[in-house]
């Protein structure tokens, strides 16, 4: 399963980013008409005999301009293996889990409480809640993210989850390729937080994902935060796990 879902998260990384280009430890994902999002242009590290610093040197190179350096792992192995030398360098590890829908959640999804909307609608969700994050290190990051999420809805068949109806407090998304499933983009607004909005808004994307014969679906969390509990309640297991490495490019501060 880990494996269909890595080659899943590679397939759509490659497609959404402007160039996806062959390395000599991976693949450099650039995008350089969003380089506010980080995810886009990145450095994935994908051969395990990859040296840690020659792999950050890349990231240098491949990054200069931008005000980040970002490395993605889908291999949590040898991102173990990176992480002593590249952490001694000054980049931020993040460990990730891979989680599948494995079991029926803790409790039904109250009737009526998330439905698919629009993409209008998902779009005005999102951005309600991202406007609530920090994003003072670009001043066109937010708008940068819709672009991405446009991105998602026309290459990778996004799908848009809200909750309550005709408030949309509580918002995701469901991407859908080669018969895979990914949940992700999971937000509430900060006032409406604790009303199980998340919750619906997910187990809403989980029926239109079982409806569409999806499997398997499955989400990226952190794996050392909060979340991921919430996630193991609506019946998500790990199943593998990831790395990443950011560092700010001297001079830039960080959000």
């Amino acid at each position: 399963m880990i494996g269909r879902i890595r080659a899943f998260l590679r397939a759509t990384e490659d497609s959404v980013c402007d160039e996806a280009r062959p390395t000599a430890h991976g693949t450099a994902l650039i995008t350089l008409s969003l380089p506010a999002v980080w995810q886009l242009n990145a450095l994935r590290v994908e051969h395990g005999d990859a040296p840690a610093r020659e792999v950050a040197a890349q990231a240098e190179e491949l990054q200069a301009g931008l005000l980040h350096r970002k490395l993605l792992v889908p291999d949590e192995n040898l991102g173990e293996r990176l992480a002593p030398e590249l952490n001694g360098m000054g980049w931020k590890a993040t460990r990730l889990v891979v989680m599948a829908l494995r079991r029926a959640a803790d409790r039904p999804p109250v009737r009526g409480g998330g439905e698919e909307v629009d993409r209008r609608a998902g779009a005005a969700a999102l951005a309600a809640f991202r406007a609530e994050q920090q994003y003072e290190e670009h001043p066109d990051a937010l708008a940068q993210l819709e672009e991405m999420d446009e991105r998602f809805s026309r290459l990778v068949g996004a799908r848009d989850f809200a909750a309550p109806p005709h408030r949309n407090d509580g918002c995701c998304r469901l991407f859908a390729r080669d018969g895979i499933g990914q949940v992700d983009q999971v937000g509430t607004l900060a006032a409406a937080r604790n009303r199980g909005y998340a919750r619906a808004a997910v187990q809403a994307a989980v029926a239109a994902a079982g409806a569409q014969r999806l499997d398997p679906v499955f989400l990226v969390a952190d794996a050392e935060d909060w979340p991921r509990g919430f996630y193991e309640r609506l019946g998500f297991d790990p199943v593998g796990g990831r790395m990443e490495f950011l560092r700010f490019a001297s001079g830039a501060t960080p959000p």
